[in-house]
């Protein structure tokens, strides 16, 4: 998938986000006083800015550039890099207490939506469809989504019902989780899944992009949850499922791109 005109903006857009992903995981591990929330939640902020620093930002403008040149794997990975920094900031955006940065997560927010759509809306999928499908293990990656979208479904919707049962209001940071889980996350996961059953090349797209923000987030959920655990002494109890659940995706995200062709179209 050569680069061309219609991927000069959404290519622009897209190192704005790197960019501006950079002063923002910059600032929250160098200002002190920036974030104004309880010291476990900092902790996870404090994580969230080193792996995008020094994971998600990298990936991203990688991506860019051999998507450039034209390589299939690497627009794949574009898009999933977006999606993760589209879903990181979401949190950042409501989770976070209020702080000078708030401007800063809002513009990574819309400025990573509109260049997904721009992405995802100039990649030709009929001339994708042979290259994609005819290796892509669309059954056993399917499943995988399908188990990943209950895994983490299911505890939240229990949960959420729980709270309701019992007419009781959850921790603020508990309905975020609740609310950018079941939408961004879930849902998602579920429509690419029925989609690459069904053998649609925007199944394979929408699927390695949820599973790149799979394997990336689950690092910041596992080490900030640990990072919590030492510094206040709350431990997450979900921290085993999001290690289960990063270790099957980084294995079925590999075994989706490695069947994929590397021509360049």
């Amino acid at each position: 998938m050569k680069m061309k005109k219609q991927f000069l903006i959404a290519e622009k857009m897209s190192l704005l986000v790197a960019l501006l992903a950079i002063v923002a995981s910059i600032g929250g591990l160098l200002l002190e006083n920036l974030y104004r929330d309880s010291e476990a939640i900092r902790a996870v902020w404090f994580v969230n800015d080193l792996i995008t620093l020094f994971v998600a930002v990298p990936i991203l403008m990688g991506s860019i550039y051999f998507a450039s040149k034209g390589s299939i794997r690497a627009s794949l990975v574009w898009v999933g890099s977006l999606w993760y920094m589209l879903y990181n900031y979401v949190f950042y955006m409501y989770g976070a207490a209020f702080n000078a940065f708030l401007l800063i997560y809002i513009l990574l927010f819309v400025l990573s939506v509109y260049s997904l759509i721009l992405t995802l809306v100039q990649i030709n999928v009929v001339k994708l469809k042979s290259q994609l499908l005819d290796r892509a293990p669309t059954k056993a990656v399917s499943t995988f989504l399908f188990a990943f979208a209950g895994a983490l479904g299911f505890p939240w919707v229990m949960l959420a019902l729980r709270f309701i049962q019992l007419g009781e209001t959850p921790p603020f940071e508990m309905t975020i989780v609740f609310a950018t889980d079941l939408s961004f996350l879930v849902s998602v996961l579920i429509f690419s899944g029925i989609l690459l059953r069904k053998k649609n090349p925007w199944g394979v797209v929408l699927s390695a992009m949820v599973m790149l923000k799979g394997v990336l987030y689950p690092l910041v959920l596992i080490i900030g949850g640990a990072l919590a655990f030492v510094r206040v002494g709350t431990w997450d109890v979900f921290i085993p499922l999001y290690a289960v659940l990063w270790l099957l995706c980084i294995y079925f995200y590999q075994l989706l791109l490695s069947r994929i062709g590397v021509e360049k179209i």
